[in-house]
């Protein structure tokens, strides 16, 4: 293979192997709030309690409202969503754990069945690029 092959084999592996999250630092930053995203993604039955409780309500708390009961709701990813917000979806199913980009096709693809398969280097486009949910790339300390 010639260098510039390898180069470019090299930064598409570097790609897949990125992880990702919701940085709710970037989400302050840029007067966004989480809450306000996130509320959308809840059941009926959470957000009609959490509506009692709205004062209470933390980024958190609502998180893990998401992850252990509303993430369970059969169309939580619904195949036709729009692939950001699916892959909010999957953050917020998974606790906000960083995944790689490799994970996130894995993931992405068990829902969107029927539909054709994205590459890693759309994906890490389209995460490069999100200015709406926070999603920036994971950098371990």
């Amino acid at each position: 293979m010639e260098t510039e092959e390898l180069e470019v084999e090299e930064l598409i592996d570097n790609q897949e192997e990125q992880r990702y999250f919701i940085a709710s630092a970037w989400l302050e930053e840029n007067n966004r709030s989480f809450i306000t995203i996130a509320w959308h993604c809840l059941c009926p039955a959470c957000s009609k309690r959490l509506e009692s409780e709205l004062e209470a309500v933390t980024p958190d708390s609502l998180l893990g409202t998401i992850k252990d009961c509303c993430s369970k709701a059969p169309n939580f990813i619904a195949p036709k969503l729009p692939i950001l917000e699916a892959i909010f979806r999957l953050f917020l199913a998974n606790g906000n754990q960083p995944l790689s980009v490799r994970e996130i096709a894995t993931r992405l693809g068990a829902y969107r069945v029927g539909l054709p398969p994205l590459s890693h280097r759309t994906l890490s486009r389209l995460l490069e690029k999100d200015n709406h949910y926070g999603i920036r790339q994971f950098l371990a300390e």
